[in-house]
């Protein structure tokens, strides 16, 4: 199979910006070429998606506003396309261009990626790859997570101990489980995306950096202990979320008496809990656990997960791989599975009834 330079395009839950990555791929072997940038959405598009992405129900009605917002997002791709073309000197021969998740439902099946594909592929006057979720839906999966795949070929590369885990911190917390012989994959709980909006609507600043507000609060017990209750960390893996799905426990939290800090703990030790309760349903514990997504930079959070477990826990930065670029590279990766007819998706990791091809093509 040939291998062709590939841009990656990825904006997660916390819509914190696109995260671009330029790779030399088939689909079965990466090579990076140290080409990688993150560029902000505009003024406008993160203005409209922080206003509408916590009302789906308009979203779905207003499809003119739908349309709109879409092509805000694809061209601000487009920008980052063209920010790596302009560092790089590389035209690609291919674009994978996830979208922005804005509502992802998996008892409906329901998983929304704002972006427009063939808009991508006519600014840029490359293919693209776009909607990788969708097929897997269509055949019985949950159409999240998709990293896995790439997760295990990272994992066998670096030659990691096995069982290995690879943990994406990001709006919401998702983990990738190889040990040889079993790929799994699931949505563990709350990740930044909760803290992080609190942060943002109550106290002015887009995070809390190293997790020091939270370090200075006392976590809530009480609500902590009715959040771990919920029917969603006994349910059995595949299974994913929106990042919505807690919005009780923040209402909750918000409303009460506690202090910024002890909100912001509270918040934090729902991510750790999560990340435990996921833990324990694993068919085997792990060696090494690795650490990607924004949530390696909270030195607080990831203190609270090293004392949490009793075996190797180490940031992505650490072992080489750059985790700010990881799921950009995994997008580039799954897209030329999809130019060459290979799987993204397996029962395991989404639920779907057999290892599923996954994209659409969006020609020029």
């Amino acid at each position: 199979m040939k291998k062709n330079y590939v841009i990656g395009l990825m904006s997660g839950t916390s819509m914190d910006g696109i995260n671009a990555s330029l790779v030399n791929t088939d689909g079965k072997t990466l090579s990076r070429t140290g080409h990688q940038v993150i560029s902000n959405y505009s003024e406008k598009t993160i203005k409209l998606l922080k206003k509408y992405v916590f009302d789906y129900d308009m979203l779905k009605k207003n499809i003119s506003f739908y349309k709109k917002l879409s092509k805000y997002i694809s061209y601000d791709n487009y920008l980052a396309v063209r920010k790596i073309v302009n560092l790089s000197g590389i035209n690609p021969d291919l674009i994978g261009y996830h979208g922005q998740t804005v509502f992802h439902d998996s008892s409906k099946k329901i998983s929304i990626q704002l972006g427009d594909g063939d808009l991508l592929a006519k600014l840029s006057q490359t293919k693209v790859i776009s909607k990788f979720r969708q097929n897997d839906i269509k055949n019985g999966g949950e159409g999240a997570p998709i990293s896995p795949i790439y997760h295990k070929l990272l994992m066998e590369k670096l030659n990691l101990t096995l069982p290995c885990c690879f943990l994406n911190i990001g709006g919401v917390s998702n983990i990738s489980y190889w040990d040889g012989t079993q790929l799994l994959g699931f949505d563990l709980g709350p990740g930044n995306g909760i803290m992080d909006i609190f942060c943002q609507e109550n106290l002015d600043i887009s995070f809390d950096r190293d997790g020091i507000i939270a370090s200075k609060g006392n976590p809530n017990y009480q609500i902590i202990n009715e959040f771990l209750k919920l029917p969603y960390f006994k349910k059995p893996y595949p299974k994913s979320l929106d990042r919505l799905e807690f919005n009780f426990f923040v209402n909750k939290l918000q409303f009460s008496n506690n202090n910024s800090s002890d909100i912001l703990a509270t918040f934090l030790e729902f991510t750790v809990h999560s990340i435990i309760k996921g833990i324990n349903l694993l068919p085997s514990q792990p060696k090494i656990i690795v650490v990607m997504g924004g949530g390696q930079h909270n030195k607080y959070l990831l203190r609270r997960i090293v004392d949490s477990f009793c075996f190797d826990i180490v940031r992505a930065d650490e072992i080489g791989i750059p985790g700010d670029f990881i799921e950009a590279e995994m997008i580039a990766y799954i897209a030329a599975r999809k130019v060459n007819n290979l799987p993204i998706t397996f029962p395991y990791t989404t639920g779907v009834q057999i290892p599923c091809v996954g994209g659409e093509i969006n020609l020029v």
